[in-house]
């Protein structure tokens, strides 16, 4: 049997096997609609936060000295950062968002908590070690992928960092929004002033980490969209089986069908 017969024949039962193992569901639904809703709900939140800020772009009261932890008083954000049309507009969006967010968040964590996969996103003892390994891989100081099991110690740290964030965006923003009945919260961030700082800070954090996501999921590991979106993930495919790094190894579907097809031409071409 040649190359050409051999790829054209069916798989075998014990292949189907290997492919069902491999291809299985990673992500259950519930996780995979509050991740969507929550990227939706953090974006237009922070667009229409910026509409806010740029009513008053600067963190110290009129007539006060400038914020000393800001050096960017009166610069607005730019225009096509903002959400809202206009202040009434970004107020409207981002406590409509408010609530979708922590709706949400509470079914989220019901989830992961009744059905146990908080385990997989808690910190763990010697995550601080593994994270070091992994930035040596990350920066080639290191040939091999470290063990991972589903989520890396970076990306358990994140995970794990995102929700807290999001949490004390929340509560600041509540500190913000009622700096009178809710006077305790606001003296807990400092006062009104440091808690739009930290209210604004905590969005940096949040959008810096989503940000640092989005790169290493296009970068390291494309296929887990599919696994975010429809659930299925090819376990020969993750980052851990690839050995991939960031730009790295990204299209190995690809290269083993050039490999295959490189193979077949060769085959055909070899004199009788």
């Amino acid at each position: 049997m040649d190359v050409s017969e051999a790829a054209s024949s069916p798989p075998s039962a014990s292949a189907e096997r290997d492919i069902a193992e491999h291809r299985k569901s990673r992500d259950h639904p519930v996780v995979r609609v509050t991740h969507w809703i929550a990227a939706i709900a953090v974006v237009v939140m922070v667009g229409s936060g910026l509409q806010i800020f740029n009513a008053y772009p600067a963190f110290h009261r009129k007539g006060a000295a400038p914020f000393p932890l800001w050096p960017f008083e009166g610069h607005r954000a730019p225009h096509w950062a903002t959400f809202g049309g206009w202040l009434a507009g970004g107020r409207m969006w981002h406590f409509a968002m408010m609530w979708v967010l922590v709706a949400n968040g509470l079914v989220y964590l019901a989830w992961i908590w009744l059905h146990g996969e908080w385990r997989d996103l808690v910190p763990r003892r010697g995550d601080a070690r593994d994270a070091w390994e992994m930035v040596k891989f990350y920066l080639y100081r290191r040939p091999d992928h470290p063990l991972q099991g589903k989520h890396n110690a970076l990306q358990r740290a994140t995970y794990f960092a995102l929700p807290l964030l999001t949490a004390l965006i929340v509560f600041s923003g509540l500190a913000i929004w009622k700096p009178v009945s809710l006077g305790w919260l606001t003296t807990l961030f400092g006062g009104y002033v440091w808690a739009r700082w930290w209210h604004f800070l905590f969005m940096l954090a949040v959008v810096a980490l989503a940000t640092v996501h989005v790169f290493m999921v296009l970068t390291v590991d494309p296929y887990a969209i599919r696994a975010m979106t429809t659930g299925g993930y090819d376990e020969s495919l993750s980052p851990e089986e690839r050995n991939a790094r960031p730009f790295h190894h990204l299209l190995p579907r690809y290269r083993d069908w050039r490999r295959r097809h490189l193979a077949r031409v060769s085959e055909t071409e070899r004199p009788t």
